[in-house]
């Protein structure tokens, strides 16, 4: 019985502590934190998320058909972002050097008229952009980081877009 107890206790001990590391696992991961550069070269980090209640984070690259073709409404949307939200864009493909692929984004934002802050990808986004799977992929992320939601793949509308923003901003 003595044993049988103690079986009982350590199982309970193993049971609580996978508990607490894997959500404390699945806390990390589910945080987007990172240091790059705007596109105009501007430093830039994830304290970009404070200023706001949530960030929309659309990443995009100028070799992608649905990404150019939701430009359009990704800049009419930041014009007229909810009240204590704002947009912004991580361009994929441009680096350093790649003058391009920087001349391609420089052509779609003038054309699409998106004002809106360009960050260049880096290594530092890696955690989170290994499982960007598809693009355009856009989150969500609150004041602190933190990636509210799923993913959303795929290009979509002004509207859609809003809708989403409007439904994540009252769960905060």
């Amino acid at each position: 019985m003595k044993f049988q107890k103690r079986s009982v206790l350590l199982v309970v001990v193993i049971a609580a502590l996978l508990f607490f590391s894997s959500s404390m696992v699945l806390e990390a991961a589910q945080t987007f934190s990172f240091k790059s550069k705007t596109f105009d070269g501007q430093p830039v980090t994830s304290d970009i998320f404070k200023g706001n209640k949530l960030t929309m984070v659309n990443f995009w690259a100028t070799w992608c058909p649905p990404c150019v073709r939701e430009m359009p409404d990704l800049a009419s949307l930041a014009r007229s972002m909810p009240k204590g939200s704002r947009l912004v864009g991580v361009i994929l493909d441009v680096t350093t050097g790649d003058d391009r692929a920087r001349s391609d984004a420089e052509d779609i934002l003038e054309r699409s008229r998106a004002d809106f802050v360009q960050i260049l990808y880096d290594s530092s986004m890696d955690s989170f952009g290994e499982s960007v799977e598809y693009i355009p992929t856009t989150i969500l992320v609150d004041s602190k980081g933190r990636i509210i939601g799923e993913p959303i793949v795929g290009a979509n509308d002004e509207e859609t877009y809003r809708d989403e923003i409007e439904k994540a901003l009252k769960t905060l």
